[in-house]
């Protein structure tokens, strides 16, 4: 069985801002939709397609800048295999940092070439959501004015075939963060192997502000249920995004 381009996971790790002393805002992130405030944040003139950013965090982490971001397909047909395109400017429009991460989606559908090809795709109106970890470590976020972004995806001819779901999905206060479990099913016709979900805690404004993954090493057979438990991170925020974050 063959899968439309690379593996759903998106390179990232786990949030580790730091929370201020008694600062439940700093935690839940209020309810901004673009953090740090003030970012311009567009599509690239021509190369943007269907998707449009609702959200994006961009933010220190343990190992150099990360950037989390939630986006929409307004389009009218499946978007597959869809990866963001990043650019970092100052106000000068110096290039600071560049960055790419696949979104990660629920849908899946095969190509109706007789292949038996699967595709993963953001069906219209599904928010995807995309995380970020390898933007340079001396990245000053004082410095970035505006992020320019762009989305590479497939259109192509599918039949649906099914979802991943990620359901039961409960927050566990760990020491230094929050964790999570919950219960992924396959909902494909195809055995899913070494399963992996990425939740994202975000605002009241559905902001993502970091990722917890849990993976498995286990075979999920068709119309099984895997259980599973996170990482640990420092931000629980208000709500939570779950994803599938490896395809079969």
């Amino acid at each position: 069985m063959h899968t439309v381009a690379a593996s759903l996971l998106a390179l990232a790790c786990s949030d580790d801002a730091t929370p201020r002393d008694g600062s439940g805002e700093q935690q839940s992130g209020g309810d901004a939709l673009i953090s740090p405030e003030g970012l311009r944040v567009s599509p690239r003139a021509g190369g943007n397609g269907v998707f449009d950013v609702t959200a994006l965090t961009l933010q220190k982490g343990p190992s150099g800048g990360e950037l989390y971001a939630a986006l929409r397909n307004d389009g009218t047909a499946p978007a597959c295999s869809p990866v963001l395109l990043v650019e970092l400017f100052d106000e000068t429009e110096q290039s600071l940092a560049v960055g790419a991460g696949g979104l990660l989606v629920r849908r899946f559908y095969r190509l109706t070439d007789g292949s038996g090809t699967l595709a993963a795709c953001a069906g219209p109106g599904d928010v995807s959501m995309v995380a970020i970890a390898d933007l340079p470590a001396d990245l000053a976020l004082e410095d970035v004015d505006h992020p320019v972004y762009s989305v590479n995806y497939w259109n192509l001819e599918l039949l649906p075939v099914g979802e991943l779901s990620v359901t039961e999905v409960r927050s566990v206060a760990e020491s230094g963060g929050v964790a999570y479990s919950g219960v992924l099913v396959n909902g494909l016709d195809v055995v899913l192997i070494r399963p992996v979900v990425a939740i994202f805690p975000v605002n009241r404004g559905g902001r993502p502000l970091g990722v917890a993954y849990g993976r498995g090493s286990v075979e999920v057979l068709p119309g099984d249920r895997w259980h599973f438990e996170t990482d640990t991170i420092s931000q629980a925020g208000t709500d939570h995004a779950a994803y599938p974050a490896n395809g079969p």
